[in-house]
């Protein structure tokens, strides 16, 4: 796997809604402004990700981000008891060389909205780890920046100690690429354009 290129990606993360293509409601959005602090730990044997960020209206949010079952979590605070956070638009850099692997996952779009409001999806089951995430828009020092406007097909695939979540997608460009999230790295990897005539099924 190591010989397939590592891409930039921005990813979309989305825990509690189905969606058939991202979207965010504008009373709901936050966006980012600067990431404040940001740091690992392992927690019970899990590895999380804790960020304090300003938002572009001045707000200050605490996010956590849980590796192993990519699901962010919005901190308690005073600012918003009872909320939670969803639809978050995360950019993974390419290179690895940052203080911390933090440093590389940076939240950039998501929604805080009441806990209320899940009521009405208790009842569902959680989404599969591939369901969690899934690229939104790529870039690598081949192809430019390319938005994502259908995935094909998606399937998760166990390998020894971490986990491959595996994409094929429709870009803008009208091209298909097999895409791959290799969890424990936290690295996106392009693995081949591939021909739509090879698509028994649309």
């Amino acid at each position: 796997m190591n010989t397939f290129p590592i891409i930039e990606m921005l990813a979309f993360y989305s825990r509690y809604q189905r969606l058939e293509k991202p979207s965010w409601r504008s009373a709901c959005t936050r966006q980012l402004h600067r990431v404040r602090s940001c740091h690992c730990k392992t927690d019970g044997g899990v590895r999380k990700s804790y960020y304090s960020i300003e938002t572009k209206s001045g707000e200050i949010i605490d996010l956590e981000y849980n590796e192993e079952e990519l699901v962010w979590n919005l901190v308690p605070s005073d600012s918003y008891p009872d909320h939670v956070v969803d639809k978050v638009l995360v950019l993974i850099k390419r290179h690895k060389h940052t203080p911390s692997r933090a440093h590389r996952v940076i939240p950039y779009r998501f929604e805080i909205f009441p806990e209320s409001e899940l009521h009405q999806t208790d009842n569902r089951p959680a989404p599969a780890l591939a369901q969690r995430v899934e690229p939104f828009r790529f870039q690598s020092g081949k192809i430019p920046s390319s938005q994502i406007i259908k995935i094909v097909t998606r399937h998760l695939e166990n390998v020894m100690v971490t986990k491959h979540l595996h994409y094929v997608v429709e870009t803008d460009q009208h091209r298909f690429f097999h895409l791959v999230y290799i969890l424990d790295e936290a690295d996106w990897r392009l693995m081949n354009e591939v021909d739509e005539q090879f698509f028994f099924v649309k």
